[in-house]
């Protein structure tokens, strides 16, 4: 059995004359506005939450005497638990629904925010940190899944490249918190997480459920039905690809969607292995490139990133995905190479390779939101970006933990080449596989 891709307008509308809009091509109303805030504050959400540890480990130890073991095994929690929640949940919201696991997701956020007052020592906190992990991994899958079969076409692509500049956002508002407050109390700094959570999650109450997800399990009245609910007279229910039959996890495997799958995953990874290793020892890497220390440079390097994030924006929205993802993999990969290859270049070059780093590393993020979404079917798309960002965080973690023996071992240059391994290959997989799909509708 098949979708119904010929949707028609109600009875009443074509006895009057009127002309179908499809939910597609509607004006922007107070659904979208819901579904933005909804999914952009949840994705602000998720940097605040990984922000608020970086700035709360060190009065942490000072109490609790963590072990340098214990303080990176509670900095990296949180990239295991969105490994796990990118692969199950994913898996749980193309099955279930977008709406029912995206509500409980912001739930389980305020819940183990407030645990973390709790906290006595390396293991419960650990926990803790996994399983807000598993919730952020939920936030990947499904965020931007639902927001791209909510908004209209048009908007699509400004919004979803918007929700890595929210999730810098919510990170550098993040440092600020924990560097005003940890010292008082680094429990309630890790805690505060719970009231934006509470505010998004009364917001997602509200928020129906994708009737995208509802015509492609077949549900086509209960779609037409949320659709009739938000949107004028007369607006219907998108086309949507395929069979109604319920996606399986192995067809990210098939022959039609294996390519796609593992292009998401190396894509991911690639970008945000070197991202990740780099922020999360800045302070090092910075001072063994031999750059001034001091507020001023911490200062610019934090607003190069939200220069970049912002401006990719726009760059993402009037760009063509395809040629975008290869040429800031060429400029990622050619930084890197300039540091690593030239250790003795004068202040200027270093500087300038460290600042064009920071800024297309951070912009072409934005990617990750937009990408991959649009890499697959609706009834398999919450599963195949759950896996890719599961994928990412496998990268991530590689490198992160990586990167300090390599400085110790090898120095800074040659660690920095190591790193300029991750956007070689992302080119190379970008220059054979990368789809193009800024032209193509959300199917």
């Amino acid at each position: 059995m098949q979708c119904d891709d010929s949707r028609k307008p109600s009875t009443s509308l074509m006895e009057a004359g009127g002309a179908a809009t499809s939910m597609d091509n509607a004006k922007w109303n107070r659904l979208h506005t819901l579904a933005a805030f909804c999914t952009l504050g949840g994705t602000a959400l998720d940097g605040y939450i990984l922000g608020l540890v970086g700035g709360a480990i060190t009065a942490a130890s000072d109490e609790m005497h963590f072990t340098p073991l214990s303080q990176g095994l509670i900095g990296a929690s949180a990239l295991i638990g969105i490994f796990i929640g990118g692969i199950l949940f994913g898996r749980t919201a193309d099955r279930w629904g977008r709406k029912r696991v995206f509500q409980w997701n912001l739930i389980a956020f305020v819940v183990l925010s407030v645990l973390q007052l709790f906290a006595v020592g390396t293991w419960d906190l650990t926990v803790y940190r996994v399983l807000m992990g598993v919730a952020i991994g939920v936030e990947y899958a499904v965020g931007a899944a639902m927001l791209s079969e909510l908004v209209p076409t048009r908007s699509r692509g400004p919004l979803l490249a918007s929700l890595q500049a929210t999730w810098f956002a919510g990170f550098v508002a993040a440092n600020f918190v924990a560097l005003d407050f940890a010292d008082a109390n680094w429990r309630a700094v890790l805690a505060s997480s719970a009231l934006p959570a509470i505010v998004i999650a009364v917001a997602r109450i509200w928020l129906p459920e994708s009737p995208r997800w509802l015509a492609a399990r077949g549900r086509d009245t209960e779609g037409q039905a949320v659709v009739d609910a938000h949107f004028p007279a007369g607006t219907t229910l998108p086309r949507v690809e395929g069979s109604i039959e319920q996606g399986r996890f192995s067809e990210l495997f098939s022959k039609d969607h294996w390519r796609s799958t593992a292009y998401s995953g190396i894509f991911w990874a690639c970008q945000v292995a070197p991202l990740f290793a780099i922020f999360t020892f800045i302070t090092p890497v910075l001072d063994d490139l031999g750059l001034p220390s001091g507020f001023s440079r911490d200062f610019i390097m934090n607003m190069l990133q939200l220069v970049g994030a912002c401006a990719f924006i726009w760059i993402v929205a009037a760009t063509r995905r395809r040629p975008l993802v290869i040429w800031t993999f060429g400029i990622v990969l050619a930084s890197l190479l300039v540091l690593g290859l030239l250790p003795g270049a004068p202040l200027l070059v270093l500087s300038a390779a460290t600042g064009v780093y920071l800024v297309v590393a951070a912009g072409s993020a934005n990617l990750e939101f937009v990408y991959p979404s649009e890499m697959f079917p609706t009834r398999l798309r919450s599963s195949g970006v759950g896996f890719a960002a599961a994928m990412s965080r496998v990268g991530a973690a590689l490198a992160t933990y990586l990167l300090p023996f390599l400085i110790d071992a090898i120095g800074i240059n040659l660690s920095l080449l190591a790193l300029a391994l991750f956007p070689l290959i992302g080119f190379v997989a970008s220059l054979a596989w990368a789809p193009e799909t800024s032209r193509s509708a959300i199917h």
